[in-house]
């Protein structure tokens, strides 16, 4: 297991990320313009066609460590970024099954669905340094 890690919040939920893992995000939709004033969980830095994103950049980062210092947002960490790159092509996750039942009406209905995730390998975790009028953003984990 990997000592470097970090805990972002993304779509409401929780997720434990390590350097050249992956994780899947059941309801990541890319889009090309975010309204101004609404504050999104993640930027995306498009690459040549606008429909695909090469890279994801998770700016709401609550818990860092490193093996050594442990860094804990109250609730986030102002200057941590985790980037990852998008994985092609959608996934499906295991069937949700509903039943729907009546009593004494003879009613009975199994209803199920499968869900579609896209999957983001994370590569980087960075670091904002600021010094004299300049912001600059510093690759603590590269596993390129």
């Amino acid at each position: 297991m990997t000592t470097i890690y970090s805990i972002i919040e993304s779509f409401g939920r929780q997720f434990w990320v390590e350097p050249n893992k992956f994780q899947d995000f059941s309801n990541l939709k890319l889009k090309r313009k975010l309204p101004i004033n609404e504050k999104k969980s993640f930027r995306i830095q498009y690459a040549h066609s606008p429909e695909k994103a090469s890279t994801v950049l998770f700016d709401r980062v609550m818990f860092f460590t490193d093996g050594k210092d442990v860094q804990l947002g109250r609730p986030l960490l102002d200057k941590y970024r985790v980037e990852g790159k998008l994985i092609p092509g959608l996934y499906k996750k295991s069937k949700l099954l509903v039943f729907k039942m009546l009593s004494k009406k003879k009613f009975r209905r199994k209803m199920g669905h499968r869900v579609l995730s896209r999957r983001i390998r994370f590569d980087n975790i960075l670091q904002i340094v600021k010094s004299k009028n300049k912001t600059n953003l510093q690759i603590l984990v590269c596993t390129s």
